[in-house]
């Protein structure tokens, strides 16, 4: 075998070994977004730069097979495709890796149940929390009461909501029916509710809505929520959203700084609410920071507490 064929051999495996790395990317996107951090930027560049050098070496491959005596040539420029080539396969495989998410699995962990008005609540006021809690051994529930239908499509909504909550890692997700935006008037048919999933999950932490909101449904929740879990033996975390007043004051604060981007991602689930301001990308970011200022760390979602039961 000549020289030439092997090195008309390696142009094609090399190819080949690039399009795997960029289609492996594209088909688990979802999962790097999930599980490694500045996955916005990782993502696209491993496609991106994998198929470019597949193209070059497709462009090798070519010059070799039909370039003649020019492949002499040109042999410096090949081996400079070549070895870059390595190289930035090599560095995009230490990045990957260097970003992935390592979570420390718990002594103790145990169940929460996050409650929201609207599909898009949960993930907004508490996506990165719960996704971390997840990722730590929590098994996690979600609930809503309303489709959503007067903020948005009442039908895709729903089907978002799911999407988020499969994404950050749920177990379960409960979806009720309740009319938006008039859930007071069945105040006590949402307490009712929430008391039958409280009564088949026994959760250990209720994530909820804060009585510091101005949005009539989110104050329905958080009271019915209250009175549900009157007299169960559980922490009780009101979380914030938007529509929370300047008497939010959390006092407990989770370290998010790994799951910012999952939290974004999660959040870019409900398309149907995209062009709402506090769905933008800086705006969540720079809520995480300015929590994770006050509790003195990079980035934090923050909690006010209703009650605090220790597992220990």
């Amino acid at each position: 075998m000549s020289s030439l064929d092997i090195s008309l051999i390696g142009s094609v495996i090399t190819t080949l070994s690039f399009l795997v790395v960029a289609g492996y990317a594209f088909i688990h996107r979802k999962e790097l977004y999930r599980t490694t951090q500045h996955s916005n930027l990782i993502s696209p560049a491993i496609i991106t730069l994998s198929l470019v050098f597949a193209l070059l070496n497709f462009y090798r491959f070519g010059n070799q097979e039909f370039g003649g005596h020019e492949v002499d040539a040109s042999r410096d420029l090949d081996l400079i495709i070549q070895y870059l080539g390595i190289l930035v396969q090599s560095l995009l495989i230490l990045v990957l890796f260097s970003s992935k998410i390592v979570s420390t699995p718990r002594v103790y962990t145990g169940r929460i149940l996050a409650i929201g008005a609207h599909p898009d609540d949960i993930e907004i006021a508490a996506g990165a929390a719960l996704s971390k809690m997840r990722d730590t051994g929590y098994e996690i529930c979600g609930m809503i009461m309303s489709h959503g239908e007067k903020g948005g499509d009442g039908d895709t909504r729903p089907l978002e909501a799911r999407k988020g909550a499969k994404f950050l890692g749920f177990d379960d997700m409960t979806i009720l029916d309740f009319t938006d935006r008039h859930l007071s008037a069945k105040a006590v048919e949402v307490t009712e509710a929430i008391e039958a999933v409280l009564e088949k999950e026994k959760p250990d932490i209720i994530f909820t809505h804060s009585n510091h909101d101005l949005h009539q449904d989110h104050q329905v929740v958080h009271e019915a929520t209250l009175r549900a879990a009157r007299d169960i033996r559980t922490t009780i975390l009101c979380y914030e959203s938007p529509s929370v007043t300047q008497d939010f004051h959390p006092t407990y604060f989770i370290d998010v700084a790994k799951y910012v981007d999952i939290k974004i991602q999660a959040i870019h689930s409900h398309w149907d609410q995209h062009k709402k301001p506090y769905m933008k990308d800086d705006v969540v970011r720079g809520k995480l920071a300015f929590r994770g200022a006050q509790a003195k760390v990079d980035y934090a979602e923050g909690f006010e507490v209703v009650r605090m039961v220790s597992g220990i």
